[in-house]
């Protein structure tokens, strides 16, 4: 996520808040990103070979349809030739509109799937942890042996078996005989 995208987004996202849009420029952008998360668009998008009038024709029919606010900035990053923005935006504006709730994404990685109470559990301890409302995603990864290793934001909470065993290993390393 580029600095400039977080520009845009914040600058969206107080004229949507401001108009009571938030939620429909949200989804608006989500659609953008999921058509953009195809190499093929992005590479239709930022292709030399595409005349000026063909790329409008092209931000126009992305444009249709789509919240005002959503369309007129399409217009200005098209105009001030800033286009790449349009890829890094909706993670932008979702980490703002998060923020503004309270709200982290998290990730669980787990060596067996869990069941409901098991995640409602760890949902509440990433909760506790960071002070925020989490959204855990769950991750199964057989590797892990035992345990859970839990990401939440930018910070990693590993409570695994493979990491225990690994602490383990180098105190065992380290003590002299």
């Amino acid at each position: 996520m580029t600095l400039l995208a977080k520009r845009y987004a914040a600058a969206l996202h107080a004229l949507a808040t401001e108009q009571g849009v938030g939620e429909a420029v949200a989804a608006d952008l989500a659609t953008l990103h999921a058509a953009f998360a195809e190499s093929q668009a992005r590479a239709m998008l930022t292709s030399p070979d595409l005349s000026a009038t063909e790329r409008a024709a092209l931000l126009q029919k992305l444009a249709a349809g789509r919240q005002v606010l959503v369309g007129n900035l399409i217009g200005v990053l098209q105009q001030r030739r800033r286009l790449d923005v349009l890829f890094d935006l909706s993670p932008a504006y979702r980490a703002l509109v998060m923020a503004v709730r309270g709200e982290v994404d998290g990730v669980a990685e787990t060596a067996h799937a869990l069941d409901a109470s098991d995640l409602d559990a760890l949902q509440s301890l990433a909760g506790r942890l960071s002070g925020k409302k989490v959204k855990l995603t769950v991750v199964v990864r057989p590797e892990l042996l035992g345990g859970v290793r839990l990401v939440v934001g930018n910070v990693l909470y590993d409570g695994s078996l493979r990491a225990a065993l690994g602490q383990l290993e180098q105190k065992l390393l380290q003590t002299t005989v």
